[in-house]
């Protein structure tokens, strides 16, 4: 199935036009029913209640692995060890890991799994979950995305997640992996939350102008699309130009009810070798949602993002007086360079209070 490109342009990566060309596309049809069924997911994982055996302490360890997405496995040893794995390659690697480590803390003794993935398998395998949906476009595909829990017609809304340009969904085996949602977005889906994931090619992955780009575009199709779906609220979170993107977003009044950019916003200084330019300042004076939670997180030794002092207090002043919440996330101790927001120690710091800012929208200070 394809849908329309609400914006159409014929432009060279890079390259920055003199004019643009808008061309209007018949009404969007709806997405399939099937997104908003009951949930194909159980939530037993999450009921920590149920881990047999735990100390305090070890129910802290579960409390965190919780937080962190898919591939990743959870192992209990008969004597009180236990081990837990996640970033892992695949959830044999992941279990692979757990295990072994539950071998050392169990003292030599075996372990069991406990937890994989989104499923308990202590008494016995998970099941075997339906493929995602996917809804292809021109350019761009929308996809459920894979190892999360599925929430449907129960889910609080749909975080919708969107990558920076380093994703080429062209070379061998990319399509077993798809871009990855960075691990505070778990903490979405654990709250009741669905994951979608837009892939843009890269072929069609250009810029429009100094703020627009075929990113943004084609994640206004893909907020439209799941509003249709049924989801109550949509928000719209990325890495670099993802998250520019969902900045850039917020052109469109009511379009979303939340946009995370994580090493995403700010003054902008291009690649080596590379021309083209974006303008941070009129990005945020296209903002014209006033309702919608905003988070920008900002790093030292981002050589993408090199001012974020100046960037930081550019974002306080320029969205200060608006109704919904921001959260700016200025220079972190310890965290360093353009894919800091991918460390365990930003989800750990910061991956609660921006859960809190945008789902339950409250003003906070992490």
């Amino acid at each position: 199935m394809r849908f329309p490109v609400l914006l159409a342009f014929t432009l060279s990566a890079c390259a920055l036009p003199s004019q643009e060309t808008v061309v209007q596309g018949p009404p969007l049809p709806p997405v399939p029913r099937l997104t908003v069924t009951d949930s194909v997911s159980a939530r037993t994982v999450l009921e920590i209640e149920r881990v047999p055996g735990l100390t305090e302490a070890g129910r802290r360890s579960y409390a965190r692995f919780l937080t962190y997405p898919a591939p990743r496995a959870f192992a209990l040893g008969s004597e009180g060890g236990l081990a837990w794995a996640a970033n892992a390659r695949d959830s044999t690697e992941a279990e692979q890991r757990a295990l072994a480590q539950c071998l050392r803390a169990n003292g030599g003794r075996p372990c069991r799994l406990y937890a994989r993935d989104q499923h308990v398998v202590w008494d016995g395998p998970a099941p075997v979950e339906p493929s995602p949906i996917a809804i292809a476009g021109e350019g761009w595909l929308l996809t459920q995305a894979p190892g999360f829990l599925r929430h449907g017609r129960d889910a609080v809304g749909a975080i919708l997640w969107t990558h920076g340009r380093g994703s080429d969904m062209r070379r061998d085996g990319a399509a077993e992996r798809l871009p990855t949602p960075l691990p505070f977005v778990q903490r979405f889906n654990n709250a009741g939350w669905d994951v979608w994931v837009l892939v843009r090619d890269p072929a069609h992955d250009v810029n429009y102008d100094p703020v627009l780009s075929f990113a943004d575009a084609s994640l206004r199709t893909a907020a439209q699309l799941l509003r249709e779906a049924g989801y109550a609220r949509v928000v719209a979170a990325g890495q670099s130009a993802g998250g520019w993107a969902a900045l850039a977003a917020l052109d469109t009044p009511r379009l979303l009810d939340g946009a995370i950019a994580i090493a995403g916003a700010g003054l902008y200084q291009p690649p080596p070798g590379q021309v083209g330019r974006l303008d941070f300042p009129a990005l945020l004076e296209r903002v014209r949602d006033t309702e919608a939670a905003v988070v920008v997180a900002m790093f030292a030794g981002d050589p993408l993002l090199p001012w974020p002092a100046r960037s930081a207090a550019m974002l306080r002043m320029a969205l200060g007086n608006r109704e919904g919440p921001v959260l700016v996330i200025d220079r972190p101790a310890g965290l360093y360079g353009h894919g800091a927001g991918a460390e365990p120690a930003f989800n750990d710091r910061y991956g609660d209070c921006i859960l809190r800012t945008v789902a339950a929208r409250q003003a906070a200070r992490c």
